[in-house]
């Protein structure tokens, strides 16, 4: 399954192509993985054949590293920059695109509450998309957890106070965590955000 976005593509490249390019990566990795397993069997001791085993020592310490942005490409979703990101509804509806797109590859965000949607999606623009991971395929025995919470979110001045904000509902009472612009109280994202469990993730 396709994550799909409500937004157009602003970006000037054309996403078929760039889509097309990353699957063929992705198809000749997976290749790779086949082969790489088989051997990894072959060579084993008589003991030791089980396929099971050697595709997690493959996966977990021989796959090659990626970053999520390249995997999101397998998806045809190529982030949009936050800048560009203009009205509150962009930013939730392009957060929302990558986080599912993310999910379509194997990797899932934890720990998300305590930013809004536009800080989540600069952290994720700017930092985790960047980051690399194991290339797994969607479907392999394991998958990567991403935790958002950063510790100058909780223990900096400024982590602090992004915490403690008045919700609109209870303006006399401080709660923790941000105002999600979209509606109005505060951000409640975590509990809605794809598992592998899930069947639509």
């Amino acid at each position: 399954m396709i994550a799909t976005r409500t937004r157009p593509y602003t970006d000037p490249h054309p996403t078929i192509r760039i889509q097309e390019d990353a699957l063929q990566r992705q198809r000749e990795r997976l290749a790779e993985r086949k082969r790489a397993i088989s051997r990894l069997v072959a060579e084993a001791p008589a003991d030791q054949k089980e396929i099971f085993h050697w595709t997690l020592v493959y996966d977990l310490e021989q796959a090659p590293l990626i970053t999520s942005r390249e995997l999101l490409l397998t998806q045809g979703i190529i982030p949009c920059p936050p800048q560009e990101l203009i009205t509150d509804l962009d930013v939730h509806d392009e957060l929302w695109t990558v986080i599912e797109g993310m999910a379509k590859t194997g990797i899932y965000l934890l720990n998300t509450d305590h930013m809004c949607d536009r800080d989540l999606y600069a952290r994720l623009y700017f930092r985790i998309l960047d980051e690399q991971t194991r290339g797994l395929p969607p479907a392999a025995e394991a998958c990567e957890y991403i935790d958002c919470l950063h510790p100058l979110d909780m223990d900096h001045p400024l982590g602090k106070r992004m915490l403690d904000r008045k919700e609109p509902s209870r303006p006399n009472d401080y709660c923790r965590g941000p105002v999600c612009p979209i509606s109005g109280s505060l951000a409640d994202r975590d509990r809605y955000l794809p598992r592998p469990s899930d069947p639509n993730a």
